[in-house]
């Protein structure tokens, strides 16, 4: 059982207190001039040639170069919260997007504790090949446990001696070339025990530290300044050494004594011993700050609970801010990893962990740049291309090293975020999702300013005058059922009253928890009219305005609606007069919604858009798919004879219109009251509103409908066809 720690619940970290060099560039710089320089170039030499081995070094170190420029630039524009790369990526994309790749970032860096490990038992074989190498690995996996337990400004002044004895090593191995007789290099290898595409595999956390001090963001002085300048020179550094090294190990030995001899820059060193230790000095080193970078990034998660057991893993001591329950969760991981039993083996996995990582780094400089939100300002700017190409780059990287370690990394980081997504996190800062979603809507907003809606693209974008909350409430069951599917409802009061104000409020609200986008604002206006007239000539000027005005026909006179229809023919707007039944109520049992159409005798023909037939059909299967209704399509017509072609074209409507199956048609002989009359069991009826207005006419059809009837002028932007 993992013991418990009983500290003080973390806020920030420990407090900051590391320069550039001793925070970032020093342990980046030893974390990536270890294990790999020293034990397995050579062998990538052998294998490769010296020209595969220049092009496998350049893979690497163009996604981590990528990398590292992005992670500078994102570091100059705000301030760098704890735990690196998670809280960068957070930062923009929100907890569960940070979680999905801190999680794998803290298996890789517990790993890469491991793999430092059996470099350091590699080496340490070397020169006492008699003792048992599980020990050597246990013993000195103790050590820089004990060393990072104790504390991280401990684990980092050992490493000023360590470095001293790395660059004394590094002077050494060079100088073998004046001992060591030079051979003819091997520019194009065999691949003799690996393809390209698993010695990069191999090879690839060569470059894996340069995490290291990106991961101490919290307990830096200045992680904006400190970041981008430690980080990039860390870069520069190893790489010009690893390049160098390649051509170091293509001129001392040949290909056969690079690729069985992993020893071979300790044997033809200027002194060997020096190499020997500064090996080891660098191995331990680089494990030593897995084993601080990695629990401080899980205590950043677990304060955001991102990871189980978060309440348990973000304790930290009160005296030394150390995170000593992650620490506990990251030292029973790294002996878990130990158990795979060597280097090569945990350096696939590592690989694979951190170029997704990688991936997401760039991703997010990506897109904020792409935004072009004022808020994305960094001081350190890259051009565009460089997060596009660490994209691209860690992509192929991933996928080249292997498909099935890299597809399951990305299964892994998809099943954790759904996982994260469930939780309900809240993310304590604004992040980049908002802005991709107001960028996207502004985009769009800016090319369709000035064209047409398609009759595709056509859904009920409701405009709605009101005098009085009694008259939106009367409309509001009307409204939300044909805004149900899609669409908006923008709520006018025509009354600059704080009550009526308050009112359209809560039904925006009401009809928000419905998932019905809506929208109020109150004006006041001489009359209804006149505040109508200013609300349709106002919301045209909108990106998205709308397309049909909803009105309650009781509440308003015959000139009233006569200006509203000439005004909408004017701007080419839909408008809806609707008139209650007779006793009052609105949409009855919502069963039955029955569409009147005129007479088109002789010519029964059906086109793209046909008038005042389109709009009344479709507003009648929005409102009966918003309550399993029914559609039934009904006209009267004047000669028998016309019979056949008035049914044949109503279900021409319904099959070309994808009606549902249960629509109804009915063509009726005679007088048009006298059919409506006929018609019974009918929640609500549709008719067509003529040009000119005749509000006796209207009543007339209600009364004989015996329901509630909505009368419909249609802009002649729909169709149903379509």
């Amino acid at each position: 059982m993992i013991p418990e720690f009983t500290g003080t619940r973390t806020v920030g970290l420990a407090q900051p207190k590391f320069d550039t060099f001793t925070g970032v560039t020093r342990p980046t710089t030893l974390a990536i001039l270890g294990a790999m320089l020293y034990l397995r170039e050579g062998w990538l030499v052998g294998n490769c040639g010296l020209w595969g081995a220049l092009l496998v070094i350049a893979a690497a170190y163009l996604i981590t170069g990528t990398t590292a420029l992005s992670v500078s630039s994102i570091a100059t524009n705000t301030r760098v919260k704890a735990g690196g790369a998670f809280a960068i990526i957070a930062q923009s994309l929100g907890v569960e997007a940070g979680g999905a790749i801190g999680i794998p970032l803290f298996l890789a860096q517990s790993a890469s504790a491991a793999m430092y490990l059996y470099a350091f038992t590699e080496g340490f074989a070397y020169m006492f090949p008699e003792v048992d190498s599980t020990r050597v690995v246990v013993v000195a996996f103790l050590v820089v446990a004990a060393i990072s337990w104790i504390s991280a400004n401990l684990a980092f002044r050992a490493q000023g001696v360590l470095m001293l004895l790395a660059a004394i090593a590094l002077i050494s191995a060079f100088g073998g070339l004046f001992r060591t007789p030079l051979v003819t290099p091997n520019l194009a290898g065999t691949l003799a025990e690996a393809s390209l595409r698993d010695a990069f595999a191999i090879f690839f956390p060569a470059s894996t530290g340069l995490m290291i001090g990106v991961g101490m963001s919290g307990s830096l002085k200045d992680p904006q300044r400190s970041i981008p300048r430690g980080t990039m020179t860390a870069w520069v550094v190893t790489l010009v050494v690893y390049v160098a090294g390649a051509f170091w190990y293509a001129s001392i030995a040949s290909e056969r004594a690079l690729l069985y001899d992993n020893t071979i820059a300790i044997k033809a060193a200027l002194v060997p011993e020096l190499v020997l230790i500064g090996l080891l000095a660098s191995t331990l080193t680089a494990a030593t700050s897995c084993l601080v970078a990695a629990p401080r990034l899980l205590q950043a998660m677990a304060a955001q609970r991102a990871v189980p057991m978060g309440a348990w893993l973000e304790l930290q001591s009160p005296k030394t801010g150390e995170p000593r329950n992650a620490s506990i969760a990251t030292y029973s991981l790294v002996m878990t990893y130990l158990c795979a039993g060597s280097l090569d083996a945990i350096a696939p996995i590592v690989t694979a962990f951190f170029i997704v990582t990688y991936l997401a780094l760039n991703l997010v400089v990506f897109l904020e740049q792409r935004l072009g939100m004022i808020s994305f300002r960094p001081t350190f700017r890259v051009p565009a291309y460089v997060p596009l190409v660490g994209v691209m780059a860690s992509l192929l990287g991933l996928m080249g090293c292997s498909p099935t370690i890299g597809l399951t990394c990305l299964v892994l980081v998809g099943i954790i975020y759904r996982w994260l997504h469930g939780q309900d996190l809240h993310t304590p800062w604004d992040t980049v999702r908002s802005g991709v979603a107001v960028s996207v809507a502004d985009w769009a907003a800016k090319r369709t300013a000035g064209l047409e809606r398609s009759y595709r693209a056509w859904k009920p974008d409701l405009l709605v005058p009101v005098d009085t909350l009694e008259e939106a409430q009367q409309l509001a069951p009307f409204l939300m059922k044909a805004t149900h599917h899609a669409g908006s409802i923008k709520l006018i009061g025509l009354k600059d009253d704080a009550d009526l104000h308050e009112g359209l409020q809560q039904m925006c609200r009401e009809l928000d928890t419905k998932g019905i986008f809506s929208s109020c604002t109150v004006f006041s206006a001489p009359d209804f009219t006149q505040g109508a007239l200013i609300a349709m000539d106002t919301m045209r000027g909108a990106f998205f305005p709308p397309n049909l005005m909803v009105v309650d026909a009781t509440q308003h006179d015959q000139a009233c609606l006569q200006a509203l229809v000439d005004h909408s023919l004017t701007l080419k707007m839909g408008l809806a007069a609707v008139l209650p039944a007779p006793d009052g109520s609105f949409l009855g049992n919502s069963r039955r919604f029955e569409v009147w159409l005129s007479d088109r005798s002789p010519r029964w023909s059906l086109r793209l858009h046909n008038a005042n037939v389109d709009l009344p059909i479709l507003l009648a299967y929005l409102l009966s798919t918003g309550s399993r209704g029914k559609v039934v399509l009904s006209t009267v017509i004047q000669d028998e004879s016309n019979q056949p072609k008035a049914q044949a074209f109503l279900e021409k409507i319904i099959d070309r219109g994808r009606l549902p199956s249960n629509s109804e048609v009915h063509v009726n002989v005679g007088d048009f009251l006298p059919a409506i009359e006929k018609s019974t069991h009918t929640d609500l009826a549709f008719f067509g509103l003529p040009q000119r207005v005749e509000m006796s006419r209207l009543r007339g059809l209600r009364s004989a409908a015996n329901c509630a009837c909505v009368f419909v002028l249609d802009s002649g932007q729909e169709s149903l066809l379509a």
